[in-house]
């Protein structure tokens, strides 16, 4: 993916995305991978509101890689189909995994289920495969290019300690979490 294309606010043509899929993902958290990942699309108008942000946090914290990971994919009959809808048993199993395997917890479930609902932009941390910690901002671009938070609950400076606090647990930083 072009993530300069793809996402709008994004003008770093050195930026330091790199999509995965479901399966590099769980592969990742079951071979005790280490790495910032966020969980959207270029689909999603909140994921798109701190790309660029996203990006300039972690390069200033001075990582390598900070994983996509889409969960809209196309399916057998060729139709777009998002993991956390879990519509079919595998979709639903595959989602109910990746859950589970970061300890997310949510008061708010997904249709049908008692799955905790996972909702875009989501990033979190993996030190060796363990999830060391995750946020959720549902932010917007201002007509000066500034991210705002849409609901009054998070801030841009929330964003910021989070993901950076986030970051300093990946690489050690903070000696507890």
């Amino acid at each position: 993916m072009d993530f300069v294309k793809e996402y709008k606010y994004l003008d770093d043509e050195n930026n330091i995305f790199k999509e995965i899929n479901y399966d590099e993902l769980i592969d990742m958290i079951n071979n005790f991978g280490t790495g910032l990942i966020i969980i959207g699309g270029p689909w999603d108008e909140y994921t798109q509101a701190i790309m660029k942000e996203l990006n300039d946090i972690g390069k200033k914290a001075e990582l390598d890689i900070i994983y996509n990971y889409d969960p809209r994919f196309i399916d057998v009959f060729k139709d777009i189909t998002d993991l956390r809808e879990c519509k079919t048993l595998e979709t639903k199993l595959k989602y109910y995994a990746l859950v589970e395997k970061i300890h997310y917890k949510n008061e708010e479930l997904v249709q049908d289920t008692l799955i905790p609902k996972i909702d875009t932009p989501f990033i979190f941390g993996l030190k060796d495969g363990n999830c060391v910690g995750y946020f959720s901002i549902q932010a917007t671009k201002n007509k000066d290019g500034i991210l705002v938070p849409i609901n009054e609950k998070s801030s841009v400076i929330d964003f910021y300690y989070n993901v950076t606090s986030i970051i300093n647990k990946i690489k050690n930083l903070n000696r507890y979490y």
